[in-house]
């Protein structure tokens, strides 16, 4: 179950996805913003500081957001599989605002070679080559260890292109300890970005949280050769549910959650629409024809005793076995691709989150650079995928500059991307 706050009203997850989200945010009024938000509900997109102005009409750091949740110039905006249209949801969560209040201050990382950075940037990121998909996945039979030889059965896959291999569907991965307070998921309009999925301690909108624990009669599956499939996560994440649970927002040390989009593959085996999948598959974003796309996390990484970390990987290694048989593969052989966007590695790093990019191509870091673990205070961290330019950026921002609203202007992406910090090409 999952509460509809503006609305009052207690009702099952999915069908929160449809009422929470028709109560809309509060109207934007014509002033032009300095910096925080109105009492009357404005929705604000508030640039970084060392971007400058960044507002198409006027000489201001604040860009209003539209307020009508929906671009309706969009149509169909997923890509591939269905239901990626825009979002809107509730217009402020209390739970999720709390984040914004630091706990105290982080520390810098105490080893030397690290370089605190606020900006990352991958440059020439696609190319062409090609990397083994998953066709199938024989299950075994009891007892173990699996012995069937199409435990794992792949088939090469050539691409090319500008942003491949993540101009594909890709999903949000999270381990613990994390203090998640805010996801959107935003692909490109006619003039910015739209937000076509989003979540925050109060609700969700096309956005499900999954895990790695399926088996049983609760959902996904486990077999002998494969392991356990995905399953619907639990609101701490902890166990498999057999319906989408709002997550409350809290990973514990060592808990691992992936987020996926609210619809269904269709299809079964290899023809499917997802390509093969076990069990429960969900469709990731792959925004538009090209791969543009934009996630946002707002999060905190407390110290626990396990090291946190943010993840993008393709959706399709988590629709087989994440840590098993998939496209990825294991090490610096990046296959189908993966984006470690802040993994602390090593207590000796603690304060350190780190950027990797593996592909098809090479595995490339940020350059001797890292961003701030944010362990007392929460951040945000940007991560723009751009298939017309073939590039990755990260950014970080402080927890109050950036909303989480309906749409994202042009001039804020592109300020964004002008600051590209440390530079690594592929």
């Amino acid at each position: 179950m999952t509460m509809c706050k503006q609305q009052g009203l207690a009702i099952p997850f999915l069908a929160a996805l449809s009422a929470c989200s028709s109560t809309g945010r509060g109207a934007a009024t014509d002033a032009v913003g300095t910096g925080s938000e109105a009492d009357t509900g404005d929705v604000t997109v508030l640039a970084d500081a060392a971007s400058g102005p960044v507002s198409p009409d006027a000489p201001t750091d604040v860009a209003r957001a539209s307020d009508t949740g929906r671009d309706e110039s969009l149509g169909d905006v997923r890509g591939d599989g269905p239901g990626m249209e825009t979002s809107t949801a509730p217009a402020s969560c209390p739970a999720s605002v709390a984040g914004n209040t630091p706990l105290g201050s982080d520390t810098p990382p105490a080893v030397s070679r690290w370089k605190i950075t606020d900006a990352i940037t991958f440059l020439n990121v696609g190319g062409t080559g090609s990397y083994d998909r998953i066709v199938d996945m024989a299950p075994g039979v009891w007892p173990p260890p699996c012995a069937d030889p199409n435990a794992c059965v792949k088939a090469t896959k050539s691409i090319s292109g500008p942003l491949v291999p993540f101009d594909e569907e890709m999903t949000m991965v999270f381990s613990g300890p994390i203090e998640l307070y805010a996801i959107a998921v935003y692909a490109p309009g006619t003039s910015g970005f739209a937000r076509v999925s989003s979540w925050d301690r109060c609700t969700s909108d096309n956005l499900v949280f999954m895990n790695n624990l399926g088996g049983g009669s609760v959902s996904g599956v486990w077999t002998v050769c494969g392991g356990n499939s995905q399953s619907y996560a639990s609101a701490d994440g902890s166990q498999a549910v057999p319906t989408p649970t709002q997550f409350a927002g809290t990973l514990a040390d060592g808990v691992g959650v992936n987020v996926m989009s609210a619809n269904l593959c269709q299809g079964t085996g290899d023809g499917s629409e997802c390509g093969f999948y076990r069990d429960v598959g969900m469709h990731g974003w792959k925004g538009a024809a090209d791969g543009t796309k934009i996630f946002a996390v707002k999060m905190r990484m407390p110290v626990g005793s396990k090291t946190p970390a943010y993840w993008i990987l393709p959706a399709q290694v988590v629709r087989t076995a994440q840590y098993g048989c998939n496209c990825r593969g294991m090490g610096g052989a990046g296959g189908c691709g993966e984006l470690d966007v802040a993994e602390v590695l090593s207590s000796e790093d603690a304060m350190a989150a780190t950027t990797t990019i593996y592909s098809f191509k090479s595995v490339k870091n940020g350059g001797g650079s890292t961003f701030q673990r944010p362990a007392m205070a929460s951040a945000v961290f940007v991560v723009i995928f751009d298939g017309a330019a073939g590039t990755i950026s990260l950014r970080r921002l402080d927890a109050e500059a950036f909303d989480f609203g309906p749409t994202i202007a042009s001039a804020v992406v592109a300020a964004w991307q002008a600051n590209q910090g440390a530079v690594s090409s592929m």
